[in-house]
């Protein structure tokens, strides 16, 4: 089979596509067949080695796929099951194992396309666990949403905005503040405004959320944005981690930081399949959309991550290694 590997951390120049034999599953894992691969993020941090991983590494956690074969220990899944997967490192490949646990089957009824179901895995999950969970909004709050047009950020925008929240949303450019407006946002700005913006909007009092996938650049910016009793959720490090914290700072406000991630509130299959059901009603009400993946072959995903890394992109992205 064929796969992305790296055997130094570094700029795109350490992916490689190789070719190696298919392992079989082990008693906890399930062999699936490739369809998509999604490119997220995190691939990159892997890549440039700001999340470490032991040396050679696959690359990619998330993907749609079809089972092939099962471990001793494979529960209600069978062959030929259609499913997908969040967090299964080595998912840029023809085939990969991904633990039993992991693993969620997608029910025919969904009537998505891969390249339309893709989104709605990390990103959209992701989204809607920070607007439902690791702070749930009400139409009562104002919200500042950074990478407002980025995968995560689009769709942050639009659930809030079933929530009735006010919804101050901030990207790179103008271009892309533009971009979140369109999608529902009441107030944009690039970053540079973001605290003027904020307190325009709301006469100086503050948010009562932010959720803020740049990171250290504005991480003091966002921080002083909020009301009293506010939350900052870090829900991405676009532009680096954010530095050690001094909690005492947090206390002339009474502030909370959360840090969430998706393992933690889409843990069982249960939680993964409500959560997609919830995304794909609001997409039957015509109150949730978004761009199908752009798909790449496997050859190029020097490509797919130049795009990713570009932020000129607002969609996902894929390898499909069938291509």
């Amino acid at each position: 089979m064929h796969s992305i590997t790296f055997n130094s951390c570094g700029d795109l120049s350490v992916l490689q596509m190789v070719e190696s034999e298919t392992l079989s599953p082990t008693a906890n894992e399930a062999l699936v067949k490739v369809a998509l691969a999604g490119v997220n993020f995190i691939d990159v941090y892997h890549r440039r080695g700001q999340y470490p991983l032991p040396l050679p590494s696959g690359i990619g956690l998330e993907g749609i796929g079809e089972i092939v074969s099962i471990g001793k220990a494979g529960g209600d899944f069978k062959v030929g099951d259609r499913v997908f997967w969040t967090s299964a490192l080595g998912s840029y490949a023809q085939y990969v194992n991904v633990p039993i646990d992991q693993l969620t089957v997608i029910k025919p009824e969904l009537q998505l396309t891969n390249e339309q179901l893709l989104p709605l895995l990390l990103q959209g999950m992701t989204a809607h666990y920070l607007v439902n969970s690791s702070y749930q909004v009400t139409g009562e709050d104002t919200v500042l949403v950074t990478a407002a047009a980025g995968g995560v950020g689009q769709l942050v925008v639009q659930l809030l905005k079933d929530k009735g929240a006010t919804v101050i949303a901030c990207a790179s450019n103008s271009n892309r503040a533009q971009y979140a407006k369109n999608l529902g946002a009441d107030f944009v700005g690039i970053y540079d405004q973001i605290a003027s913006l904020v307190a325009e909007v709301t006469k100086g009092l503050g948010v009562d959320v932010v959720y803020d996938s740049v990171g250290k650049d504005y991480f003091d910016v966002c921080l002083a944005t909020l009301k009293d009793n506010g939350m900052y959720v870090l829900c991405g490090a676009a532009s680096g981690p954010v530095p050690p914290l001094d909690l005492g700072r947090l206390s002339t406000k009474s502030l909370a930081i959360r840090r969430p991630t998706l393992g933690s509130y889409a843990r069982t299959q249960d939680d993964r399949i409500a959560r997609l059901e919830d995304l794909t009603n609001l997409i039957r009400a015509g109150k949730l959309k978004y761009p199908s993946a752009k798909a790449f072959p496997m050859d190029k995903t020097k490509e797919a991550h130049d795009l990713i890394e570009s932020r000129t992109y607002s969609g996902k992205i894929a390898i499909d290694p069938w291509l």
